[in-house]
């Protein structure tokens, strides 16, 4: 059983991550090659508008924006999340001149990373309680008692709070460098 769960679960998201990570080298390469890295400078604002809008996930849950379903706003987050951690990433590039931008690249992959870890206990709880449902003679119905339904989806709720205890104080972290970085840039640098 762990095998599938492995191969089916986890090997994805695994991939995922490692693709990013080799997408991230293979366009930077490119850009470098192309004689064009002043890209790289505008793929950090772009990557970053990518993430802010990731956020919209966190607003349709606590009922800030109240059209559209959850579960494509997590979608959203997820696809958002990635393409604006490749931006950035590539927009960090393979330079070792600083320190903050670095640190905010490190904590953007564990955010990924994390992330990736939410996507599978999503998933497996998922599962779980649909497993459950069945063994208790529970039918999968869209209309199930809504008391009912609120149960199954604090159960789940309730798995996913030790993850996010784990997962929020990170991206906090993360969205602090960042906006040193953000702040520095703009203190220290000038865009040309």
């Amino acid at each position: 059983m762990w095998q599938s769960v492995l191969i089916q679960r986890a090997l994805p998201l695994t991939l995922s991550w490692m693709l990013l990570i080799a997408a991230a080298i293979s366009l930077d390469y490119l850009i470098h090659r192309a004689d064009l890295p002043w890209i790289g400078r505008y793929l950090g604002v772009a990557g970053t508008a990518f993430v802010a809008s990731s956020f919209g996930y966190s607003a349709r849950k606590k009922k800030i924006v109240q059209k559209g379903s959850v579960r494509l706003f997590l979608r959203l987050h997820c696809n958002a999340g990635w393409i604006g951690t490749l931006m950035i990433v590539v927009h960090s590039g393979i330079h070792f001149n600083a320190l903050l931008p670095w640190m905010a690249t490190l904590f953007m992959m564990t955010v990924t990373a994390s992330g990736h870890i939410g996507q599978y206990l999503v998933r497996k709880l998922r599962e779980e309680v649909r497993i459950k449902k069945m063994e208790t003679g529970i039918e999968n119905d869209r209309n199930e008692d809504p008391e009912r339904e609120h149960y199954w989806d604090s159960v789940t709720l309730k798995a996913l709070e030790k993850w996010r205890a784990i997962h929020m104080p990170i991206v906090s972290v993360l969205l602090a460098l960042c906006l040193l970085h953000i702040l520095s840039v703009i203190f220290f640098v000038n865009w040309r």
